[in-house]
């Protein structure tokens, strides 16, 4: 069974070329933009990983990444989270804290490592 990584980013962009770098690399890859659906998109594609943009235009990553770890149903899911701006990476609390922090612009073997790291490729 391969891997499931949901994204979750409101840049396009970011979305369309990370989809593809982690779908030649044999994940499964849905996208979102908003906080609004967010738990549905996880309800239906079971992700075993996301990768979450701090800020989002409607809401807050972190406050999703608390929620996630929070929650007995989901807290299994690895969860990474993405910004650009340091002072949002550095202030995670502990209750709720993700699997995995990567600044932006993220290396891409950087990014593809901690991946492979939280979530081995399934034979």
């Amino acid at each position: 069974m391969k891997n499931r990584i949901l994204l979750i980013d409101d840049d396009k962009l970011t979305l369309s070329i990370t989809s593809l770098i982690l779908e030649k690399r044999g994940y499964v890859i849905k996208r979102h933009e908003r906080v609004e659906g967010i738990y549905d998109a996880i309800e239906e594609f079971e992700p075993h990983l996301i990768i979450l943009d701090a800020r989002l235009p409607d809401g807050d990553g972190r406050e999703v990444c608390r929620d996630i770890k929070l929650n007995t149903n989901l807290q299994h899911i690895q969860v990474i989270m993405c910004s650009g701006l340091m002072d949002i990476m550095e202030s995670y609390n502990q209750q709720g804290p993700p699997d995995g922090v990567i600044p932006r612009p993220f290396d891409m073997d950087q990014f593809l490592n901690l991946i492979h790291n939280k979530l081995p490729l399934a034979a």
